[in-house]
């Protein structure tokens, strides 16, 4: 008997060890988006801590904190951070007074789910409200996007763009629903004979993640002369809702490598005007929706599984040693 109660000891040993990373957090207040909270009173360099659903992958979502005294400072966190601080891996805001913070979904962190928002009453003799408690509200809302690249819309008119050669132009586009069929269509003058002097093949790069793509990254591309769009079906294992990134490349050939210039795309013929827009097609049988790509979820769940187990464990063994 003493091998297997060996064994059990160790096992024991190794979910108390586990156990003892895990610590209890007072309860997250649930907020409902575009609704104001109650007022809070915080005493100081203590923590208030909230939680909100956000389920809009093409929104960017905005927390407002409205200090009414005291100082008052904001941190969201996703994944298994469910109690940031101001030591974790954190989106924050800690002006003086009220805290406005915009998570944009554009963030290759951010992703639809569960925001964690930690509020800090800070006190201390560097700010002038002192050793005063923070009181405030907080309010979770959803609101539109915004990015430098230009958007193209789905079924949208076409966007222009001119590129010089071996030169990049970008545009960016998001899909809210994995049950759609997407095509990406480039456009320019591609025949030698309509235009032997501005004709041109540029390649077409779509990214789920990259803000500027180029032809060496990670994309959905044409590599190919006669095709001129990319698509992407709903059925794709690397199809998800969310933001993608659309980059249209200056392919060209070099002059001492262009014999005949009306076969291999001549760097000559730029700069070149295109026009890049997305088809879209709503597939309404046989499809199941995706969630958008997410963070590894952790943390307090996980906690309690190994409470309880350490605890039939524990019990289990000393029934063994006393028999």
């Amino acid at each position: 008997m003493f091998l297997p109660r060996l064994k059990l000891a160790i096992c024991l040993v190794v979910v108390l060890h586990v156990g003892t990373t895990f610590t209890a957090s007072p309860d997250h207040v649930v907020l409902t988006l575009e609704e104001e909270s109650e007022v809070y009173d915080v005493p100081c360099l203590e923590w208030q801590y909230f939680k909100v659903e956000f389920t809009e992958a093409c929104k960017d979502l905005e927390i407002l904190v409205s200090h009414q005294r005291g100082e008052p400072n904001l941190y969201v966190s996703r994944g298994a951070t469910k109690y940031p601080t101001e030591n974790s891996l954190a989106w924050s805001s800690y002006n003086w007074g009220s805290d406005r913070l915009a998570i944009s979904s554009w963030d290759p962190e951010f992703t639809v789910g569960t925001f964690y928002i930690g509020v800090h009453a800070y006190c201390g003799d560097d700010v002038d409200t002192g050793n005063t408690p923070a009181r405030f509200t907080v309010k979770a809302s959803s609101v539109e996007s915004s990015h430098y690249h230009d958007q193209i819309m789905p079924n949208g008119e076409a966007l222009t763009g001119q590129i010089e050669k071996n030169g990049y132009g970008y545009f960016r586009f998001c899909i809210p629903d994995s049950c759609v069929n997407i095509e990406v269509n480039l456009g320019n003058c591609n025949d030698p004979t309509s235009c032997p002097n501005s004709y041109a093949w540029p390649e077409l790069l779509v990214s789920r993640s990259i803000v500027v793509p180029t032809v060496n990254d990670q994309a959905w591309k044409l590599a190919d002369i006669n095709r001129r769009s990319v698509k992407i079906d709903h059925d794709d294992p690397e199809f998800y809702p969310g933001h993608y990134f659309v980059g249209v490349y200056g392919w060209c050939t070099a002059p001492d490598q262009c014999n005949d210039p009306s076969t291999c795309g001549p760097c000559d013929n730029y700069p070149i005007t295109y026009d890049v827009s997305l088809t879209l097609k709503v597939i309404t049988s046989g499809c199941k929706p995706k969630e958008p790509l997410g963070l590894c979820e952790g943390g307090g769940s996980a906690a309690v599984k190994v409470s309880v187990l350490v605890v039939v464990l524990t019990t289990l063994l000393t029934v063994i040693f006393m028999s």
